[in-house]
Parts: structure tokens; C-alpha cells; sequence
């Protein structure tokens, strides 16, 4: 159960958004012609929100040809489907990202390098295609979540709402702050080691104490005391406040006490801030793209050799699919390899 359920079964809802990414299922399927042509063919479905992601998705700024439909489902529920396509010739390199031309961000997006290469032997002529879902960083998050909603937490989650007492709420609501508090810790010290990686340790050490200290200072008994008496809506609203409230008051904190320690320059506050922003933006790109749902499909000429794929369906294509979850903290390998005849390569 993750956090931002613990925080449901409380009656704090709203604290998903911080938690959990939506489920957007993207299908792609690649075509490889003999000839070296390779046409791609992407759909992704999801609801609307979805597709309001900090990741680069297919659009006309990144030369695909893209199109877009809304269904309206049973009751009232919006779909939304995206499609694209787009047909690179023999030897052209393929996309290993979505990202729009001169996207300043482009390197945080979801980075999926693929290549194709063409060996000649004896015995006819080899197609090796590849695929790899570049290693996004997550353990250093994960870690504090681990920590703070450890067995003792995981028992109260268990239990009803009505069988919690006031003490066991607010230990839900500590451990999801204190979880929050140290992942921006762990943002903010990404941020600094791009933008100023010659900080003393004593103002780094200064600065996170700074940022913690927000947590310590909350009344966390007043609190779980006021929002527990609203009805729902005005509850969901009140803590998703106080989440964004949390977050911006410890950053703050943390900023005053880092520019007094280190007496930072404009130009190193604005590099930080900069830093700050993409460490922010990576984070969330990685878990938005944890929740999604991939389906792979490739074709390839002649027979195949060898793949690690999940299946060959009856069309012969090879097919993945995995979670985003699956590229978390290592890369993720997509192999196939067909064959072909000598004189058909020739012809």
C-alpha cells in the first residue's frame, strides 16, 4: 500500500496527487522492411489528466504526424487517445525520445535510444534491433518512503478508519511528512551538486536543517484535531493546502539558511533555482511514468533468431509489455534479431 493510500483510508485523499502518477497505457508499433525503411505507429489512451504529464509525449514539434480524439464513455468518463506516426528511411537514426526541437529539458524526459544494425555472414544476413529504456533514478526516493512507512505504520494502515485512534492519525500524517520533507532534501542536494558542486558541507548540512526544521515546528495534534471534523470535500481540500504549504515553507526555510551560510551570488542562487526546477521536473517525470503501462510490438523481416521479448504473436511480431516501474534505477533491454537470406539482401 503506498502512502497516499494510508492517507485515503484516513480521509486524506488529496495527498495522493503527491504520491502516486496516473496510468497512461502507450502502445507502440515499429515496422522493419527489408529494404532498411522503418515506419513507427504509436496510440496512447488514458483519461485526461493523463496526458497532463511533465514527459515529452508525440507532437508535431518533434515530427510526428499526431492526432488527437476524445470519447465520451458510460457514466460521463472521458477518454482520450493520441496517435502518431512517423517513417524514417534506411540508416536514419531512430527517435530515443519525444522530446519538441530545442526542448531546453529534453534530456529529463523518458530516453529510449533504439538502433538497428545489419551484420553480413556466411550464412546470410542478420537484423539486430534494439531498444533500451535509460535507467531512471528512484532508490534515493523510495528509500525514505520505505522508511517512514515501515511495520508499524503498515499495521495502522490495515485497520479502519473507525478503529484508529487520534495518536495512530497523527503517526500517518508525520510519516507521510517526514517522507516529503526528505525527498525534497534529496532534490535540493541533486540540485546543488549540478549548480554548485563546491559548497561547503557545513552550509549544505545548515540549509537541510533549515528545510527539516518546517516539519519539527507543526502542531501535527492541532492539526489531525481540525481537518478530522470537516466533511470530505473540504478535508481533501484542506490537506492538499497544507501539502503544497509544507513543501514551499520548507524550501523556503532551506534557501535562507543556505544563502546566509554560503552567501550565494545572484548568479548562484538563479543557477540553483534553475537546478532546482529540472531535479523537481526529473522526480516527477519518473514517477508519472512509473504508472504507465507499455505495450511494445515489433516486426521484423525474415525468421527469428533470438529476442527476450514477452511473446511472438500470431503476426509474428514480437511483443513487451512492462510497467514503467520495470526502468526504475536500471536500464530496461528490448532484443530481437532476425535473419535473412544473402541474395535477398542483395536484390
Amino acid at each position: 500500500m503506498s502512502c497516499g493510500e494510508f492517507l485515503k483510508k484516513v480521509g486524506m485523499g488529496a495527498v495522493i496527487l503527491a504520491a502516486v502518477g496516473g496510468c497512461l497505457r502507450r502502445k507502440e508499433t515499429i515496422n522493419l522492411q527489408p529494404d532498411g525503411k522503418v515506419s513507427i505507429a504509436v496510440e496512447y489512451v488514458g483519461e485526461p489528466d493523463d496526458f497532463q504529464t511533465a514527459d515529452a509525449l508525440p507532437s508535431e514539434g518533434s515530427d510526428w504526424r499526431v492526432s488527437c480524439e476524445t470519447k465520451v464513455e458510460g457514466e460521463g468518463k472521458e477518454s482520450v487517445m493520441l496517435s502518431g506516426e512517423r517513417t524514417f528511411e534506411a540508416g536514419e537514426k531512430l527517435p530515443g525520445r519525444f522530446a519538441a526541437k530545442g526542448d531546453p529539458d529534453a534530456d529529463l524526459c523518458l530516453a529510449f535510444p533504439t538502433t538497428i544494425r545489419k551484420v553480413t555472414r556466411p550464412d546470410g544476413v542478420y537484423v539486430h534491433f534494439r531498444r533500451v529504456y535509460t535507467a531512471r533514478p528512484w532508490a534515493y526516493v523510495q528509500y525514505w518512503q520505505d522508511r517512514f512507512f515501515d511495520d508499524s505504520v503498515k499495521k495502522i494502515g490495515e485497520k479502519s478508519p473507525e478503529e484508529m485512534t487520534h495518536d495512530e492519525r497523527v503517526q500517518l500524517v508525520k510519516a507521510f511528512a517526514g517522507f516529503e520533507l526528505l525527498k525534497q532534501v534529496e532534490l535540493a542536494r541533486a540540485a546543488l551538486a549540478e549548480s554548485v558542486p563546491d559548497l561547503e558541507q557545513d552550509a549544505w548540512l545548515g540549509a537541510r536543517t533549515g528545510l527539516l526544521g518546517v516539519g519539527e515546528e507543526m502542531n501535527w495534534d492541532e492539526f489531525v484535531d481540525r481537518v478530522i471534523t470537516l466533511d470530505a470535500e473540504e478535508r481533501d481540500k484542506t490537506f492538499e493546502e497544507e501539502s503544497k504549504r509544507l513543501v514551499c515553507d520548507s524550501l523556503a526555510g532551506f534557501r535562507k539558511t543556505l544563502h546566509e551560510a554560503a552567501n550565494f551570488s545572484a548568479d548562484q542562487k538563479e543557477r540553483f533555482e534553475t537546478a532546482l526546477t529540472r531535479a523537481q521536473k526529473r522526480f516527477t517525470i519518473t514517477k508519472e511514468t512509473g504508472g504507465h503501462q507499455f505495450e511494445i510490438l515489433v516486426h521484423m523481416p525474415g525468421e527469428i533468431v533470438a529476442h527476450n521479448a514477452d511473446k511472438i504473436d500470431d503476426d509474428g511480431a514480437a511483443v513487451w509489455e512492462f510497467d514503467g516501474s520495470a526502468f526504475r534505477d536500471r536500464p530496461f533491454e528490448l532484443m530481437m534479431t532476425s535473419k535473412l537470406p544473402r541474395d535477398r539482401e542483395e536484390r
